[in-house]
C-alpha cells in the first residue's frame, strides 16, 4: 500500500451512512455488515475526508480545533486515515 502523502485528499465512500454521536460517531458498511465506532477525533477527521481537504488541511484543522493532544497530532491523523483506507472506507484508495 502506498504511503499517504500530505497532499492526499481522502474521500469517504458515499454509500457509508455516518451518524454523529456526542462522543464520536458510527459508520455502517453494508458490504461487510460492519459497524465502525469512531472516537471524537476520528469522527472529526471522517467529516473532513470529503475530497476537498488534504491530509495537511486536516492536520491543520486538528491543531486549530483540538486541545487534547499532548504531542504533535500529525501521526494520529495519518494513522486514522490509514485505518480508514485499510478498512476500505475511502473511495479513492
Amino acid at each position: 500500500m502506498e504511503k499517504i502523502e500530505p497532499d492526499f485528499r481522502p474521500t469517504v465512500r458515499p454509500d457509508l451512512p455516518f451518524r454523529e454521536l456526542s462522543d464520536g460517531g458510527v459508520v455502517y458498511d453494508y458490504r461487510t455488515d460492519t459497524l465502525h465506532s469512531l472516537n471524537t477525533t476520528a469522527a472529526y477527521i471522517w467529516a473532513l475526508c470529503d475530497g476537498h481537504h488534504t491530509i495537511a488541511d486536516i492536520v491543520a484543522s486538528i491543531r486549530e480545533n483540538f486541545n487534547q493532544f499532548e504531542t504533535d497530532p500529525d501521526n494520529e491523523v495519518y494513522q486514522i486515515v490509514e485505518k480508514f483506507r485499510t478498512l476500505n472506507l475511502l473511495s479513492n484508495v
